[in-house]
């Protein structure tokens, strides 16, 4: 931490750096070595720790009283050891709108629980709501308004050009049609995460019909499909941005037998170079992801197309740091202080 940042974080006089992530207590040995978000409180942790509390709670514990949101919070101290890794210090009320960062990391689903902690978090004055800006403001990272407008699959669709054939329905004869003109397709959710409910569509499979009824609850729930990009096989590159530019990228390799390119799937994981396509598509939603306020993000790109943004709790940052020596994690921690102290 720079001295002029210290001098700002004095300033506030006690930097509240808050977490709002689902099941940390309960992590295991692999989560410790490759959750973003465990990486994410151990490097504020890393900060001055006179001027910083590490605030962790979840995402149930959020409430409103006299239209102000409030949660309690667990101040904790963390270390990379099993059974050892998260020690709390004191459990206290916090109105939401007194601490100065908030990540929110709620994993989807995205689900009527999701929908309602991200809606309350959205009431907390926060930098880019519209609200004067001598007013204190807490950075949250991301946006909730732009999470809510930022499903990780539609906002695709926002950049026609980048993207593979995509249709998005939920009647079948539509998808039949699209399969006969591309032989080959992907039918995902869209509100899930991890590779849940992706399936794999060859127009000559015996089950294809089946496999739509499923995806899409036989006609009553919409699915994406996606032509098939053979490069899969090759790799998925999730490339990750602060701020809309890029910092780092992994390449996650199917498993033999899989084409999901999921770590939770078994994909296996190399370090990779950005090319001038990745590049390409990065400056090309960077202005977008400005706008609506969705400063970490994490994108999936397939031989030359983008196929997803994901803005709800982007994975990648311990594995890219093994292969780097780089901590992405302090790099975005020391981003969202210099954004904090700024406003």
């Amino acid at each position: 931490m720079s001295v002029s940042d210290i001098k700002k974080v004095n300033k506030l006089n006690e930097l509240k750096v808050a977490f709002i992530a689902d099941g940390v207590k309960n992590f295991s040995k692999s989560d410790i070595f490759h959750d973003s978000s465990f990486a994410l409180m151990l490097a504020a942790q890393e900060l001055d720790k006179k001027n910083v509390k590490i605030l962790l709670t979840e995402s149930n514990n959020l409430k409103i009283i006299n239209n102000k949101v409030f949660a309690k919070f667990d101040e904790v101290s963390l270390k990379k050891e099993e059974s050892n890794h998260l020690q709390v210090k004191s459990t206290n009320e916090y109105a939401l709108d007194t601490l100065d960062i908030i990540f929110a990391r709620k994993d989807p689903p995205i689900n009527e629980s999701y929908l309602s902690y991200i809606l309350m978090l959205s009431l907390v004055p926060h930098i880019g709501n519209g609200s004067p800006e001598n007013d204190f403001k807490t950075l949250i990272v991301n946006n909730p308004l732009g999470i809510l407008k930022a499903n990780e699959k539609l906002y695709a669709l926002n950049f026609p050009a980048l993207i593979p054939h995509t249709l998005v329905t939920s009647r079948k004869n539509e998808i039949l049609d699209f399969l006969n003109e591309h032989k080959e397709a992907v039918i995902k959710p869209l509100y899930d995460k991890g590779g849940g409910g992706v399936f794999y569509l060859s127009k000559n499979m015996n089950n294809v019909q089946s496999i739509i009824e499923i995806s899409t609850q036989d006609g009553t729930k919409v699915a994406m499909v996606q032509k098939y990009i053979p490069e899969v096989i090759k790799g998925d590159k999730r490339i990750i941005l602060l701020n809309g530019n890029p910092i780092g990228a992994i390449l996650r390799i199917p498993k033999v037998g899989e084409f999901r390119a999921n770590m939770n799937r078994g994909a296996s994981v190399e370090h990779c170079e950005l090319n001038k396509r990745d590049l390409e598509i990065c400056e090309t939603i960077k202005p977008h992801l400005q706008k609506d306020g969705l400063y970490f993000t994490g994108i999936d790109v397939i031989g030359n197309y983008l196929t997803e943004i994901n803005v709800t709790s982007p994975t990648g940052l311990q594995e890219i740091e093994r292969f780097t020596g780089r901590s992405l994690a302090k790099e975005i921690i020391d981003w969202a202080i210099e954004t904090a102290c700024d406003h």
